[in-house]
Order: structure tokens, then C-alpha cells, then sequence
């Protein structure tokens, strides 16, 4: 069974990954094959060629620059999904195919629904937070300021209708141990839903 896991940012999602493996799950991480994506030298030319050379430092994409850029801009944000997308999906696909023997496989996608991949998935899964601790969490692990983390968490769909499009929901205003409690129930549950389909 692939699940696609997804979250707003700073909501709890990695959390969830890394416990989902440990529980027994595959992870297939699209932040991980996104950075490989972007570091291709073909890649990097062309997001410094349409998004502007100060966005690249010694050769390769710097992040944080990066993230500055596209979260106030609309159009230079979709313009690097454009670039980005088809080479992530592609390898993606890829991991599915070769993993495709495993019990329950985890794709860990944080614009799950905003880059339409939920054909990819037979479940998906939604971690959520209430937007004033996400804001918290990102200045303090990002060490952003404040317009920037609203402007962020602005440029993601909605929570309401990632609520309405995700089979299970995963709430993550408590802590880690609580957050980590409900991941063991949804394991269990994603379990016992493979049982009754295979």
C-alpha cells in the first residue's frame, strides 16, 4: 500500500516519517530527491538562468536564498515547480517500482496536493497544527522572520481542504510524545486496511 503523507510546514510531518519507518515503513522522501534534483549541474544552470544568478553560490542552489525568493513571488514560485516537478515525479516513480514489494510504502510529500500527486497514492495522510504554533516553530528552527513564515504557510493550500482531501488526520498541537502515540494508532490502522485489501 504507498500512502502519501503530507503537511504544512513545521507541523510535524518529519516526525512522522521518521517514525513511520521505524514502525516498519518505506519512506520515499521528496525533499531528499528534490535536493538531488537541484543539485544536477543541468538543473542549477537553469534555475539560475530563469530565477537569477544570486540564487546560486559556488555552483549550486542556495536554499535559503531560494526559499526567500519564491515564497514572495508567485509567478518565480511556479516557474521553479515547472523546472522541478517533472524530474521529481519521474524519480519517484522510479522508487515505486523498485520497492514495489514492500508492505506499506511512505511517500513523504509536502505539497502533496498542491503538486496533484495524489494518483501516486492508494491513502494519503494529513499531519496538521494550528497555524500560530507553526509560525512559532519556523522562526525558531529557521530562524525566519515572522512575515516570511506567514508568507509560507500563505502560499500552501489551506488546511481545511487538505482536511477534506486526506483519508486519515494526524493533529500535532500536544508534543512529540502525543504526536508519536498517534502515529502507532494510524500504523496500526494502515495495517489492519492492508490486511482487508490484500
Amino acid at each position: 500500500m504507498i500512502v502519501g503523507l503530507t503537511g504544512g510546514i513545521a507541523s510535524g510531518k518529519s516526525t512522522m516519517s521518521r517514525e513511520l519507518e521505524r514502525l516498519g515503513a518505506y519512506i520515499i522522501d521528496a525533499d531528499k530527491i528534490s535536493r538531488e534534483v537541484s543539485s544536477s549541474s543541468k538543473i542549477v544552470e537553469e534555475i539560475g538562468r530563469k530565477l537569477g544568478e544570486k540564487v546560486i553560490v559556488n555552483n549550486k542552489v542556495d536554499r535559503k536564498k531560494l526559499k526567500e525568493i519564491i515564497f514572495n513571488n508567485k509567478e518565480k514560485r511556479e516557474l521553479l515547480n515547472v523546472i522541478m516537478h517533472p524530474a521529481i515525479v519521474k524519480k519517484m516513480e522510479e522508487e515505486i517500482k523498485k520497492n514495489s514489494n514492500r508492505n506499506i510504502i511512505i511517500l513523504d510529500i509536502p505539497l502533496l496536493y498542491e503538486a496533484k500527486l495524489e494518483y501516486l497514492c492508494d491513502k494519503t495522510l494529513l499531519v496538521w497544527t494550528e497555524e500560530e504554533i507553526q509560525v512559532k516553530r519556523m522562526i525558531k528552527r529557521d530562524n525566519i522572520s515572522i512575515e516570511l513564515a506567514k508568507s509560507i504557510i500563505d502560499s500552501q493550500m489551506s488546511l481545511e481542504i487538505k482536511k477534506e482531501k486526506s483519508d486519515y488526520l494526524v493533529e500535532n498541537n500536544s508534543g512529540i510524545k502525543e504526536l508519536k502515540r498517534k502515529i502507532e494508532i494510524i500504523y496500526d490502522i494502515i495495517q489492519d486496511v492492508l490486511k482487508v485489501v490484500y
